[in-house]
């Protein structure tokens, strides 16, 4: 079992490292063996090929990010005045802090074309707010201007594009600074943002 794992750890960093250098399209199964130092029998008796490899990542990630969201799901989207400082929801730390345990990986599977993987992640941040709305107001209806779809998907493709941005820079903030920003940009509008009206 610890061979098991120890294995699974290399072929993780060799993958992580050549789809840095590499992407996937131009990965191949001899890029990985030979920067894991394992044998080709070694990698398919673990793997089919390469798509069976990010599937299994993915299938992992989305797991155990699950299995941590399961006990946090209960913490309601209370509302908060930005001017008196908002306190982070226990269910987004809790996603933050898993994505930078894993950041690499996610990096990389966030930026390989021709994954589900953004999409299923998305899946996984509806459920949350599903959750949310549900506990704080009983059901799944969001504002009534405009229609339940577009607010959905405004509300989770913000949250993934500020994620997807935080992966991408070379010095990314903390966790907890990472939190406060998203929090914040849950209760500014596009114009408190910009600074818009703000005449210091």
């Amino acid at each position: 079992m610890q061979r098991k794992t120890k294995t699974n750890e290399k072929i993780k960093k060799a993958f992580i490292d050549l789809m840095k250098t590499k992407g996937f399209e131009h990965l191949s199964i001899r890029d990985i063996t030979s920067m894991a130092n394992i044998n080709r029998s070694t990698f398919y008796a673990h793997y089919e090929d390469k798509y069976a490899l990010v599937a299994h990542f993915e299938d992992t990630i989305l797991e155990e990010l699950s299995i941590k969201l399961k006990d946090n799901l209960d913490t309601t989207m209370q509302y908060q005045d930005v001017t008196q400082g908002v306190e982070p929801y226990t269910v987004l730390t809790t996603i933050m802090e898993y994505v930078a345990s894993e950041f690499d990986l996610v990096k990389v599977l966030m930026a390989s074309n021709g994954t589900s993987f953004e999409k299923r992640v998305k899946k996984i941040l509806r459920h949350v707010i599903d959750q949310g709305l549900y506990l704080k107001k009983g059901n799944d209806k969001m504002a009534s201007q405009i229609p339940n779809d577009y607010a959905y998907e405004i509300i989770v493709s913000g949250l993934m594009d500020t994620i997807k941005y935080w992966l991408s820079k070379d010095e990314p903030e903390d966790v907890n600074t990472i939190v406060d920003i998203i929090m914040k940009t849950r209760y500014l509008s596009p114009y408190d943002l910009l600074g818009v009206g703000d005449k210091n």
